[in-house]
């Protein structure tokens, strides 16, 4: 028989194992209860992940949904902007860089928004933060307090006690409620956040005292209110007051609770219940439900975010906002999204412009003053370009305004010493842009800002070649877009356009009627805009795949970059909706042979005509011409005396040739493909790999000629493979063979 000793010997070895044994459980399940509570498919996203991650360690119980608009993100931004002029609205005050180049004022107080305004607001890694991340708090009721909407309308003093306002005859009247008891009735009944009702009165009708849309004495429309200002917009304020006011006579708001009531349940019908279930989704509507960006609460294009500013504030004045807490979050996510963040818009006014130093000796600051580092001198009558003015003088009163230098350096020169010149052109070419890309007022990525985006297809004019090169790594042209905006693209963006040899022509909208741009190739897609008669449109893709095989479908870029699909003609007419403009003929007729000087037939024995003989340099492949990288002109007349090399109608005399040349020997005219040059310069540069990267992801084409240029390992496909070896060709570690 064991001792006692040894019983409670074994009894304490026996808990030791079952407490070892629960603590090993413990330790294996904590990072089930760690869990990241985003969606895995966030790091698919460029930067969201990296972000989430860290609001998701300072509240694990934060809940992020990801929210696939499937929509390309440049597509969205040129919808949101230049698409759409108005839509999006910034204070008429704010600087140059938030205001749009079109100059539309939309009424005393704003302005369309930019391109880089809207991209900054409208980017969600911008405000995947602590202060910015409750505009996408979803608006649902969710057990939020009367304490919570009273903190956020504090400093309103028209919603402050007793609901107190005057009828239709200006007699004074008292509901025996208060704003916020309202407030939280609207909330409950139609399952809305009363946090979101109450920002979105205090957004719409300020602080203080508030509008006249809840006075009651506007004249004509006595005893009538509109807290949320449904229905109201326009030209001029009084435009807007008035739409405002009929709205809420239609709709019998004829008191503060009435219209706080009705308004709410339209705000919940309208935006919420059909999706639009953030403060950032009401502002930006990329919510494919009849139709994307026409459905947008606000056209403030900061109110979703400052909204979502107001409510963090009111949820960390009540304590809310712990380790502890538990909200949901909806975050969308866009397709082709930059790795970078869009950047904030500075404050000067942006400008390309020509000037030229007007006194000896002029310093060139890293900064804007005297006591900044000198960059480099420069002699009176130098010329250079400005890109920004400066609107704030310095202690000695002087503007500072940046320029840019021959090498693409920025710096800047007291105004004084700047005298501006006529616009300085070299060319005078027409291009038309291959891939998205940002269209800016100088050269480079640093330190120039973003006029606006343009899309593949648009069409410009390039007035100025070969003044900076290999600025952040590529060459820049500045141009002229269709409403006569001068700026600077970068090189491997753009291609020169043939209308006679190319894979794009213009065309017009021919139909009477007018002419609907949808997102997709079927008359079932979203209309993304209606084209009037006459509108001038390129056209990227003839014969666009569609299931409704009785349209034929062709995809278009507008002048202002939306990029869509419309049908072509009538399908039961036949009648043509669009029709090519006539372009010049810029190829030289062909001279018919007299009868004497006419060949004999040759038989067939599908062997080529060579009259260029093959060799480790150039090779004949059926009409194509194949030559290695760097051949010149000099070289190839040594070998073909009257060899006649022409670029389009130009006849070319020294240099290197080029992809999409004609060379004409004995008789015998071939297309010139040189490996490596997709773009048809004649050097292999950085641009030319870029061109192949962005036919691989389908948002630019390549002609024929290209398309064998750019195969340079000679497998008959256009791979990441091509890529990396004009990569590896530029970095003097791999050869081009033909």
């Amino acid at each position: 028989m064991l001792s006692k000793n040894i019983l409670k010997i074994n009894k304490i070895v026996s808990l030791l194992c079952i407490i070892f044994l629960l603590s090993s459980l413990i330790v294996i399940s904590s990072p089930v209860e760690t869990k990241a509570t985003y969606d895995s498919k966030f790091k698919n996203y460029p930067g969201y992940e990296e972000l989430l991650k860290k609001l998701q360690t300072a509240h694990p119980k934060w809940k992020f949904e990801l929210l696939d608009t499937g929509l390309n993100w440049y597509d969205a931004i040129i919808a949101e902007s230049t698409g759409r002029h108005g839509l999006n609205v910034v204070p008429k005050e704010d600087g140059s860089a938030w205001k749009c180049s079109c100059g539309k004022v939309v009424d005393a107080k704003w302005v369309c928004a930019s391109t880089a305004a809207v991209a900054f607001y409208m980017d969600p890694r911008n405000s995947l933060n602590e202060d910015y991340i409750f505009q996408f708090e979803k608006l649902t009721f969710d057990n939020q307090t009367e304490e919570g909407v009273k903190t956020i309308i504090g400093d309103c003093d028209y919603l402050q006690g007793k609901i107190k306002y005057l009828d239709s005859k200006g007699e004074e009247k008292t509901i025996n409620k208060t704003y916020s008891q309202v407030i939280m009735e609207a909330a409950k009944k139609y399952k809305v956040s009363p946090y979101h009702l109450a920002s979105r009165i205090r957004q719409e009708q300020g602080t203080g005292s508030g509008s006249i849309m809840i006075k009651g004495t506007y004249k004509g429309y006595e005893g009538l209110y509109n807290y949320f200002n449904i229905g109201a917009f326009g030209k001029t304020n009084d435009d807007i007051i008035t739409k405002g006011l009929k709205k809420a006579k239609n709709n019998g708001w004829t008191d503060p609770e009435k219209a706080i009531m009705g308004g709410t349940s339209i705000l919940v019908s309208s935006y919420i219940a059909r999706g639009q279930d953030t403060l950032y989704l009401e502002k930006f509507d990329v919510i494919e439900d009849d139709g994307y960006y026409s459905w947008q609460y606000m056209t403030n294009v900061s109110a979703s975010k400052t909204e979502g500013e107001k409510i963090r504030q009111a949820y960390r004045n009540m304590g809310m906002i712990t380790k502890d807490s538990e909200m949901t979050f909806k975050i969308p996510v866009y397709k082709n999204m930059p790795e970078m963040q869009a950047p904030r818009p500075g404050s000067e006014q942006i400008v390309t412009q020509d000037v030229q130093i007007t006194a000896d000796k002029v310093d060139v600051k890293e900064g804007k003053g005297t006591s900044y580092k000198t960059i480099t001198t420069l002699k009176k009558n130098e010329k250079l370009l400005r890109i920004e003015l400066d609107n704030v003088k310095d202690s000695n009163g002087k503007y500072w305004d940046k320029v840019v230098l021959k090498d693409g350096k920025k710096g800047y020169i007291m105004r004084d010493y700047l005298k501006q010149l006529s616009l300085q052109t070299n060319s005078d070419d027409k291009y038309v842009v291959i891939a998205y890309t940002n269209f800016r007022n100088g050269p480079g990525v640093t330190g120039t800002n973003i006029i606006k985006l343009l899309s593949p297809g648009q069409m410009l004019t390039v007035v100025e070649k070969d003044v900076y090169k290999s600025v952040d790594k590529e060459d820049w042209y500045r141009v002229k877009l269709a409403d006569g905006t001068y700026g600077y693209v970068g090189t491997g963006y753009i291609e020169p356009y043939n209308a006679n040899n190319g894979t794009i022509d213009r065309v017009e909208v021919v139909c009477t009627d007018g002419l609907n741009v949808r997102k997709e190739p079927s008359t079932n897609s979203t209309v993304l805009k209606s084209l009037n008669e006459g509108t001038i449109l390129t056209r990227t893709e003839k014969n666009v795949k569609s299931a409704q095989t009785e349209y034929i479908w062709d995809k278009i870029t507008t002048s202002s970059g939306i990029v869509g699909y419309v049908v072509r003609q009538d399908p039961k007419t036949k009648k043509e909706w669009i029709k090519p403009i006539a372009e010049p003929n810029t190829e030289e007729p062909k001279e018919e042979p007299k009868e004497d000087q006419k060949e004999e037939p040759k038989e067939d024995n599908n062997e080529t005509d060579k009259t260029i003989k093959d060799t480790k340099d150039l090779k004949v492949d059926k009409n194509n011409l194949i030559s290695k990288p760097d051949m010149t002109i000099e070289n190839i007349k040594k070998q073909y005396k009257d060899a006649v090399i022409k670029d389009g109608n130009e006849v070319k005399t020294k240099g290197n040739i080029a992809t999409g040349w004609t060379i004409t020997v004995n008789n015998k005219t071939y297309t010139i493909v040189v490996k490596g040059d997709t773009n048809g310069d004649g050097q292999i540069k950085a641009t030319d790999y870029m061109r192949i990267k962005n036919y691989i992801m389908d948002s630019s084409k390549l002609t024929d000629a290209q398309k064998s240029a750019a195969d340079v390992n000679k497998d008959g496909q256009i791979k990441a493979t091509d890529y990396m070896k004009i990569k590896n060709y530029i970095m003097g570690t791999s050869n081009i063979e033909i």
